[in-house]
């Protein structure tokens, strides 16, 4: 083997670390100076019935894509099921160069089919270049079966869900639930991110199965628009709820509005109102009292001892799992060290979409510090729910999402991630730099 690339085989690095940070640059080294044409490496995510481009040379930003290479294919089988080099002629296949042979062999780790090295040469056949890329396919297939040897963190299945536990650290929770299905309402203070929106709908239905629920995000300016809107609202909501956030901004005449709505309007449906625990404007005594009936304060995350919140960390990490379908993706015992150690300014939120942001960047079957990339982890990346009227941060969280899942299966090539996505390359660079991607 070239010289280089036996340097760059002899590294110290494995499993994870020398997929990402090895195998690139011995792939490019290798192709040179063996005088290919180009060349790919396609890996299998682990876990994930998909392939991404760990590796390739010579293509370009375009890049190229082996049609007759599809998957369940028939060349596609014979490819994986050979134990020898698979040989594909310029003459008789759509290859990227235009005078060029195909020679491909499949990568196994253990009993295992995870991919496919492929490159081009103008010879017919080659006996040392299939040589070379059989020791290296055999030393992909040994580093990508270590990625699943290392150590990780196992989250029990069985265990509570995030919120429940969550809700077991506030105080009087309890008592303002059944306070709350007497008097039809309840006022939810705290940190920002941490929740307060989720557990009105939780009590909402808890106490109210099947009922409607209004969540409002602003109050109207105008008084006369602001009485309107309430009287619109209870009848929208009937015997359900009505969910007000921001109370904190609310003015002396909102604040006057709002209780005569409560009190004389003969609204029979529940109310939410939440805000911050230190308001910070001026209250009518009134309505101080008002948000005093029927309270509760949300604690911050930093508040939580370290055994729960490791508890906390692995729930949300389970459950966001399941939904982007990645149910073999471990949580690594540094990542969760990592996640433990910062501090979320925005609490349950923040920290739902620090790990978010390492399921969707994750390549192997293992999260790991660098996957977490601190800089994005205020992102927000979770769509909201339903009943939320967010469509701008719904548009954006989903957009980020899928440029994210992108950048992972075509290893930040833009112009493939555009393709698949649908848009120009100058979309995606704007929505990239837009969504803080860039």
């Amino acid at each position: 083997m070239p010289s280089q690339a036996i340097s760059l085989l002899a590294s110290d690095k494995t499993g994870k670390d020398w997929m990402d940070s090895v195998l690139p640059i011995l792939w490019e080294r290798l192709c040179t100076e063996l005088g290919l044409s180009s060349g790919v490496v396609v890996l299998k995510i682990e876990e994930e019935d998909s392939f991404y481009e760990s590796a390739s040379f010579g293509y370009g930003e375009d890049g190229f894509y082996y049609s007759f290479l599809n998957r369940d294919s028939l060349h596609w089988e014979e490819l994986m099921r050979s134990q020898e080099p698979v040989f594909f002629s310029g003459t008789e296949f759509e290859l990227f160069g235009k005078k060029t042979n195909a020679i491909a062999i499949r990568i196994r780790s253990g009993q295992k089919e995870i991919g496919f090295l492929l490159v081009e040469i103008e010879e017919s056949y080659a006996l040392p270049v299939s040589i070379f890329l059989s020791l290296l396919a055999e030393k992909v297939g040994n580093e990508w079966g270590r990625t699943q040897e290392l150590p990780v963190v196992k989250v029990d299945s069985s265990s509570e869900n995030s919120h429940f536990l969550y809700r077991k650290e506030i105080p009087n929770l309890e008592l303002a639930t059944k306070e709350f299905s007497k008097q039809k309402i309840l006022t939810i203070l705290g940190p920002s991110g941490s929740g307060k929106k989720t557990l009105a709908k939780w009590i909402h239905q808890s106490a109210l199965p099947g009922a409607p629920i209004l969540v409002i995000e602003s109050l109207p300016d105008h008084f006369g628009k602001l009485e309107k809107a309430l009287a619109l609202w209870g009848s929208e909501s009937r015997q359900g709820s009505i969910v007000l956030t921001g109370i904190q901004s609310l003015n002396l005449g909102q604040q006057q509005i709002l209780l005569d709505w409560w009190s004389k309007s003969g609204y029979s449906g529940s109310l939410f109102l939440l805000g911050p625990e230190g308001m910070g404007q001026e209250l009518l005594p009134e309505f101080e009292r008002f948000l005093q009936k029927n309270s509760l304060v949300l604690p911050s995350l930093r508040f939580l001892p370290k055994a729960k919140l490791q508890t906390l960390v692995q729930a949300i990490f389970e459950e966001l799992c399941n939904s982007q379908n990645r149910l073999g993706l471990h949580l690594g015992a540094m990542s969760l060290q990592e996640l433990i150690s910062r501090s979320y300014s925005e609490n349950f939120t923040d920290l739902r979409n620090a790990i978010l942001t390492g399921i969707l960047t994750c390549r192997s079957n293992q999260v790991e510090p660098s996957d977490l990339e601190p800089g994005k982890s205020k992102m927000d990346l979770e769509i909201p729910d339903a009943e939320d009227l967010d469509l701008r941060r719904g548009t954006e969280a989903l957009e980020r999402q899928k440029i994210l899942l992108a950048m992972r299966i075509f290893s930040g090539n833009q112009i493939r991630m555009a393709k698949a996505l649908g848009i120009s390359r100058g979309s995606l660079q704007y929505k990239m730099k837009q969504l803080g991607l860039m």
